[in-house]
C-alpha cells in the first residue's frame, strides 16, 4: 500500500466507515467493542487506557509491571536490605578490654565484694575520661580493669589512685601485664 498525505488516508478512511456502516472493522486498539469506536492512534489509545484503569481503582493486589502485589515490598534476603551476613553489633557492642592497647588499660585490685562497674568508672574518672570499666566475677574475684582514653590518663590514675578508699576499702590500682602462668 502507497503512502498517503494525512488529509487524504482520513478522507479515504471516512468513506469506507460510511460504506461499511459500522464505524470500523472491530480489531486492532479501540476495537472490538461491537464497531463503535474504530482506530485510535496509539497516544490517545494510550491515555484512554490510563483513564479507565484510573477511574477502575486499584482494588487489593494485582499485576504492577510485573508479579507484585500492591501496598507491599517485594520479599528479599536480609543481606541484600545491606544487612550484611551477620547479627548487626549495635552501639558499644563489640568492644572490650582487648580493644585498647596495653599502655591505656590498669589493673585494679581489692575491690570491696558488690562494687559495679559503674562505681568503679565514677571513681576512677577523677585521674581522666575513662573508655571501659569492667569488675570480674569468678576467678578474677576482687579485680577490675580500666581502660583510658590517653596514655597519661592511664599512667595518672595509678599514679594519684593506688591506695584510694572505694566502698571502705583501699584498691590497688596498677600496670596492665598478662597473668604470668605458673610452670
Amino acid at each position: 500500500m502507497p503512502w498517503l498525505p494525512d488529509d487524504v488516508w482520513e478522507a479515504q478512511k471516512a468513506e469506507r466507515s460510511a460504506a461499511k456502516g459500522s464505524g470500523g472493522d472491530g480489531g486492532g486498539k479501540g476495537g472490538g467493542g461491537g464497531g463503535k469506536a474504530g482506530w485510535l492512534p496509539d497516544h490517545i489509545w494510550e491515555a484512554q487506557k490510563a483513564e479507565r484503569a484510573a477511574a477502575k481503582g486499584g482494588g487489593k493486589g494485582g499485576w504492577q509491571g510485573g508479579w507484585q502485589p500492591r501496598g507491599q515490598p517485594v520479599w528479599q534476603p536480609m543481606f541484600a536490605m545491606g544487612g550484611g551476613w551477620g547479627k548487626s553489633k549495635g552501639k558499644g557492642k563489640g568492644k572490650s578490654m582487648k580493644s585498647f592497647p596495653p599502655s591505656q588499660r590498669v589493673w585494679v585490685g581489692s575491690l570491696a565484694e558488690g562494687t559495679t562497674w559503674k562505681e568503679l568508672q565514677e571513681h576512677m574518672d577523677g585521674a581522666g575520661k575513662t573508655k571501659w570499666c569492667e569488675v570480674f566475677e569468678n576467678k578474677g574475684k576482687g579485680t577490675g580493669a580500666v581502660a583510658f582514653e590517653t596514655d597519661e590518663e592511664a599512667a595518672n590514675a595509678i599514679a594519684t589512685l593506688s591506695g584510694s578508699a572505694l566502698k571502705g576499702a583501699a584498691i590497688e590500682v596498677d600496670v596492665w601485664a598478662k597473668k604470668e602462668e605458673a610452670s
